[in-house]
């Protein structure tokens, strides 16, 4: 093999690496140090640190204190591919619109893999709210009603296991079954308390020319603000947006 074939080879395992190394952050992966960043490549300790320092310099890591977490390049990329999706400017009116019905928060999804991506947002207009931290956020389908909705309409799959993240979270195969089944019959979907204790959402699907179901929009809030009572009307206004 010639030389020059042998540094291509490199240089495309070491993008490999770096790209890996830079989607291994999540939710619950914040702050990474070297020996986990090493044990998710697969690689020596020297290897991932050297990554870790040219990422640094380029911005796109930062240091806290002996690990690792995105950096301000990173959120840089990420807001400028978030304005560059046409679909999300599209959905603009609509979410403004739900928003001064509501005064509660609006979110924009998509499915990304096996998981809900928060590609937009609306805040809410009272002091306390939901607002904030959700663009860019990956979460489970299964206890988020933008979740439901991409997996009641196909989009996403029923994930292999359902994690618990409060009482109220469905974590039955057959009573989530259940749950998309009256998702689908009423156009919106529902979760109360499911992700995190207080916090209820209401969403319904957002359909291309087709009628296929690309999105979900969803309208979240306090429990004490939106109360059972008020959540048909949320979905349909959802539904309506």
């Amino acid at each position: 093999m010639r030389r020059a074939e042998v540094a291509a080879g490199a240089t495309y395992q070491s993008a490999e690496r770096v790209l890996a190394l830079l989607t291994s952050f999540d939710d619950s992966r914040v702050e990474l140090g070297v020996t986990e960043m090493a044990a998710s490549l697969g690689v020596h300790k020297s290897t991932a640190s050297r990554l870790a320092r040219a990422l640094e310099r380029a911005g796109l890591l930062t240091r806290s204190g002996r690990r690792y977490r995105l950096g301000l390049e990173a959120i840089r990329l990420g807001t400028l591919a978030m304005r560059s999706m046409g679909f999300v400017a599209s959905m603009q009116r609509a979410m403004d619109k739900l928003s001064q019905q509501t005064g509660e928060t609006v979110n924009l999804a998509v499915p990304d893999g096996s998981h809900v991506l928060n590609v937009a947002e609306v805040p809410s207009s009272y002091i306390l709210n939901t607002s904030g931290g959700w663009i860019g956020r990956r979460t489970k389908p299964h206890a988020v009603a933008n979740g439901k909705v991409l997996m009641a309409y196909g989009v996403l799959g029923v994930p292999a296991e359902l994690d618990r993240y409060t009482p109220q979270t469905i974590t039955s195969p057959d009573a989530l079954a259940t749950e998309l089944a009256t998702v689908r019959r009423n156009g919106y979907a529902t979760a109360v308390a499911e992700l995190e204790e207080g916090l209820v959402a209401v969403a319904a699907p957002v359909l291309d020319a087709a009628g296929a179901c690309v999105a979900a929009i969803s309208v979240s809030g306090p429990a004490f603000r939106m109360q059972p009572e008020s959540l048909e009307k949320l979905g349909r206004l959802c539904a309506e947006a």
